[in-house]
């Protein structure tokens, strides 16, 4: 019996653009002014072309609606987990920073980035709702920290409490952080609704919230009606370009945009961006690897550059990746619907985010939203049903199936989201459809559904 890997959350390697990469690389290698700029120590930010290029490509995929997004917006990264790091090295200080706030479920490999900047005790889970974001819990967390600062003694033990001083370049850092990844969530897949992102960035203004937005599913999106085509689809106004759009925002901006070009092109290349308000952006670019190294993805960002305005990187999205994604999607849920509903197992799927798409015939569609890589199942609240431990044994160990376990989505750092994880999404667990192809999938799925069989028997 082959190993079938649920847990995995990335492409299947005859998804990443080899032939394309080849081109692009063949193009620039071949060059020697440009293959110069390329294999050397390039701008802090970026080469100016390339981020000129990326801001009009996030602007026509966007239509922000307060206008074009201008390049002094943009830095060049290497990939949404560095930017992470850089992000948290510039902005945030261990003594200063009060909370790191984490909505859960939370992409568990994120998590030890903030360990690792020393936020341990000071990280919490904030629950999903149906719409993205628990902002009642929130908001009650805001108030029991501020209603700290009304003790004279916690006041008195704070004053000159951080390590990054400003005469050291550290000009701006936030007392709170917030990490979400709002569009086709990793690991729920849930959408957040217009109403709570714009809730969330009043919030951030109020209480000096970073937001940091993992923005790297927003391009593999597709209308939930099969008959619908995925071109044109709008995606959902990101929280960056609410903070951008609302009347008051201040030079540095509560929001940053992390993104990734390892869901759109191959992980291995190591390059992304990040988009946020000028001084902001700026102040990535000071971090020290940065100041040392130059861009930290010089050479990949002029692959990807190549892509970009030869139109490979559209191509490769639209024709190759939508298309394939949408099919194993429909495959897996299908399968789900088939074999795990009869068990009393469901897709949890929160409140649909709706969304304008087109016909055939060019005219404006409501649909629900789609894609991402990944979907969330629960189990049925009876105490009959076998525990989530029992199934992922008995499929590890009969069926070669490897299932991600629900308690590495809680958030480290905080007992409180083990305990709130026990009553909720532990009894479930997060499916992908990047890796496995549809056979597979399905196979998976049968597999799922006799070890499920299994732990029932054997209770």
């Amino acid at each position: 019996m082959d190993p079938i890997n649920l847990l995995i959350g990335r492409p299947t390697p005859r998804l990443q653009a080899a032939d394309k990469l080849a081109v692009a690389s063949q193009a620039l290698l071949s060059q020697p002014e440009k293959s110069g700029q390329a294999l050397t120590y390039g701008p802090d930010h970026g080469e100016t072309d390339i981020r000129e290029h990326i801001a009009t490509w996030l602007s026509r995929k966007y239509q922000p609606g307060p206008g074009l997004i201008t390049p002094d917006r943009i830095i060049i990264t290497n990939g949404a987990s560095g930017a992470l790091s850089g992000i948290l090295q510039e902005f945030t200080d261990p003594l200063y920073t009060r909370r790191i706030f984490l909505v859960e479920p939370t992409y568990f490999l994120a998590v030890q980035t903030f360990l690792d900047a020393g936020f341990g005790e000071k990280m919490q889970g904030i629950p999903e709702d149906d719409e993205g974001i628990d902002l009642e819990f929130l908001r009650r967390r805001l108030e029991e920290e501020e209603s700290k600062l009304k003790n004279p003694s916690v006041v008195a033990g704070l004053k000159g409490s951080r390590i990054k001083l400003e005469n050291q370049g550290y000009k701006k850092l936030y007392r709170y952080v917030l990490y979400v990844v709002p569009t086709l969530s990793n690991p729920s897949g849930k959408t957040m609704s217009v109403h709570h992102r714009t809730a969330l960035v009043q919030l951030a203004r109020k209480y000096d919230i970073l937001l940091i937005a993992d923005d790297v599913y927003d391009f593999l999106a597709w209308p939930a009606d099969d008959h619908l085509p995925h071109e044109g689809l709008e995606v959902p106004p990101r929280l960056v370009d609410i903070d951008r759009q609302m009347a008051g925002t201040s030079k540095w901006g509560n929001t940053v945009s992390n993104g990734s070009f390892s869901k759109l092109v191959a992980p291995g290349l190591r390059v992304g961006w990040c988009e946020a308000a000028p001084s902001f952006i700026y102040g990535i670019s000071r971090v020290g690897a940065t100041l040392s190294g130059g861009c930290q993805s010089q050479y990949t960002s002029f692959l990807i550059d190549h892509m970009l305005v030869s139109g490979a990187l559209e191509e490769h999205v639209q024709n190759v990746l939508i298309p394939t994604y949408r099919k194993r999607y429909n495959t897996l849920v299908d399968a789900i619907k088939t074999h795990l509903y009869p068990l009393g197992i469901k897709i949890s799927i929160g409140h649909p985010y709706e969304a304008n798409a087109k016909d055939h015939d060019g005219n404006c569609i409501r649909t629900m939203l789609a894609g991402g890589y990944f979907l969330y199942i629960d189990f049925p609240d009876d105490e009959a049903f076998p525990g989530a431990a029992d199934i992922i044994r008995i499929g590890n160990d009969e069926y070669s199936l490897k299932i991600a376990p629900g308690e590495i989505f809680t958030v480290r750092g905080d007992p409180s989201s083990l305990e709130r994880a026990r009553t909720t999404y532990i009894r479930g667990t997060r499916l992908c459809w990047a890796w496995n192809e549809e056979e597979v999938m399905v196979e998976a799925v049968r597999r799922f559904a006799k070890a499920v069989d299994q732990a029932r028997g054997s209770r």
